[in-house]
This record gives C-alpha cells, sequence and structure tokens, in this order.
C-alpha cells in the first residue's frame, strides 16, 4: 500500500500545474495545427480525458464550444449550425457533422482543378491559335482600321514597319508618293 500512495501522492503533488498545463493546451488547440478534423478532435478528446483524470473534467457543452471555437474558415456554415443547436449536440454527433463536412470539401476540391485543367488547356489552345495567325502575318499583308484602307507593311530585319501610311513611312518601307503604300 505504501508504494501506491506515494506514486499517488506524487502524482497529485503536482495536479494543479497539469491542470494548468492542460487547460491552456485545451483552450488554444485550433485545426490549424492538425492535417485533418479526426486527429483535431482525438487531440481535445484526448485533453478532456487528462483533465479528467485529474480531476477537472470538461462537460460535453465545454467540449463541443471549444471543438467549433478552434476550427477553420472553411468549416463556418457547421459551426454555425452547432453553436445554434439547442441543446448542443454530442461531442461525438458534432464530430461526424465535421468529417462530413471535411470530407464534401475534399471532394469539391478535386472536381475544380479538373475543370480549370481543361479551361487552361482551353485557354492554351486559343493563345496557340492566335500566335500561330500571327506568325502567318509576319511580314505578309496587314488590315488596318485607319482610314479603312488596306496598307503592307514590309519586314525589315525581323520586325513590323507601322508606318503612318501618310507622308513616309518608318524603317524604310515602299513609299511611293501619293501618301498610300504600294503592295
Amino acid at each position: 500500500m505504501d508504494p501506491w500512495n506515494r506514486l499517488r501522492d506524487i502524482f497529485q503533488d503536482n495536479k494543479h500545474s497539469r491542470v494548468v498545463t492542460l487547460e491552456y493546451d485545451f483552450t488554444h488547440t485550433t485545426m490549424e495545427a492538425f492535417s485533418s478534423v479526426s486527429t483535431y478532435c482525438q487531440h481535445l478528446k484526448s485533453l478532456s480525458d487528462q483533465l479528467k483524470n485529474v480531476d477537472f473534467p470538461v462537460d460535453n457543452n465545454r467540449l463541443v464550444l471549444q471543438l467549433v471555437s478552434g476550427l477553420t474558415e472553411p468549416y463556418k456554415g457547421v459551426t454555425t449550425l452547432i453553436r445554434q443547436s439547442d441543446p448542443l449536440p454530442q461531442f461525438y454527433q458534432a464530430r461526424s457533422m465535421l468529417v462530413f463536412k471535411e470530407s464534401d470539401l475534399k471532394k469539391a476540391a478535386q472536381t475544380p482543378s479538373s475543370a480549370m485543367v481543361a479551361c487552361n488547356s482551353d485557354k492554351s489552345q486559343e493563345m496557340s491559335d492566335y500566335s500561330s495567325a500571327r506568325r502567318t502575318n509576319i511580314g505578309g499583308k496587314r488590315y488596318s482600321n485607319h482610314d479603312n484602307s488596306r496598307k503592307n507593311h514590309n519586314n525589315t530585319g525581323g520586325r513590323d514597319n507601322l508606318g503612318s501610311g501618310k507622308g513616309g513611312s518608318s524603317g524604310g518601307g515602299n513609299n511611293r508618293g501619293g501618301g498610300q503604300q504600294q503592295p
């Protein structure tokens, strides 16, 4: 009996220090530090059980409220639903609601990525088509809305010579009087 009593005294000797540490951990635990809702819930439940072991039990309402107060933004809708329940659901029911929400979030995260890939693929194709059409026109004829006339711009040194079409053209384009370039 003596060894048992000594163990009990040792355990209860630092009981209040353990309560302070456990209580701090319990109230400052947030989901951001965990990879999933399940691990977050498991950690909170473990802290609750440890507090009970040092004669500082956490009731269901406090456990559920701490659970929802540490959730991240994507769980805001479920958080509101749980907080507004009267009476508050049991911890395991709240945990189940959050696990289902996590499952929905994972499904939603997978769906847009495939749509984004298809969307980005379409945009890439459009850009490729535009680049191809632009390459075809380099050094060839270009059409301008300026004065509703068709103008030819010669390609010198790999770049387009875009002149005003009146009086002269920059970069040595063909301008034969009359203010318009000849084809």
